[in-house]
């Protein structure tokens, strides 16, 4: 694996933790909302919960980072504490968590069936590489080779989750959305992405230039990032 590679993959990591939406957004609330529930009640919990998310938005926006991601990371926390509130059952605060991640599971597992992973979307969207190049048979399966890590992530988090929400392990609960962030998707992130250019190299492919070409093989390849 070339220098290259590393610095290509310490540049993504670094935009998951100063990027528009960092991974301390979704790590700090459910902490704080546990802990306040487990000391004061589920009422202060709901209050401590949506303030953190207050704090967090209106730091974003000091920065000069766009309005959306706070109003959604509000809107995301508040629709969490009304269904705990709802229900008076405190786990209920991560029903939305733990439904968008089964989701999530069953639409990258859809996407790498119907040949349209999902780490190919993702690289369309961030990098705007002409989408027609993803699907190629020498460029796709690299990308389904990717998608394959996070299904399994979103599938085994989601479906631990649900087992804890089930049982009512709210504490356990919150210590499993912790440790399933960031201290697991970073090393995800590093071999899907390391991998995935492995796989892509091996799979003789033209890179994007020589694709707009209308190249011939062999190609020269060596795509620069994933």
């Amino acid at each position: 694996m070339t220098a290259t590679v590393h610095q290509d993959i310490r540049d993504e990591v670094t935009d998951l933790f100063i990027g528009e939406r960092t991974l301390g957004d979704s790590i700090a609330p459910p902490l704080l909302f546990v802990a306040a529930e487990a000391a004061w009640g589920l009422s202060i919990a709901a209050v401590v919960a949506i303030a953190s998310g207050v704090a967090i938005a209106a730091w974003r926006i000091r920065r000069g980072q766009k309005p959306i991601y706070a109003i959604a990371g509000i809107g995301g926390i508040a629709f969490a504490v009304f269904l705990a509130l709802r229900s008076g059952r405190a786990e209920s605060y991560f029903l939305p968590g733990i439904v968008t991640t089964l989701l999530y599971g069953a639409g990258t597992l859809v996407s790498i069936v119907i040949k349209r992973p999902l780490s190919g979307w993702t690289g369309w969207i961030h990098r705007g590489w002409p989408r027609d190049w993803f699907w190629r048979d020498d460029v796709r399966p690299a990308y389904s080779h990717a998608s394959w890590y996070w299904f399994w992530y979103f599938a085994i988090r989601g479906l631990v989750s649900l087992w804890l929400f089930s049982n009512g392990w709210v504490e356990i609960l919150a210590l499993w959305k912790t440790l399933t962030s960031w201290p697991t998707i970073l090393p995800l992130f590093y071999l899907s992405y390391r991998n995935g250019v492995v796989k892509r190299d091996s799979l003789g492919g033209p890179n994007v230039v020589e694709h707009l070409a209308g190249a011939e093989p062999p190609y020269v390849g060596g795509q620069r990032r994933f």
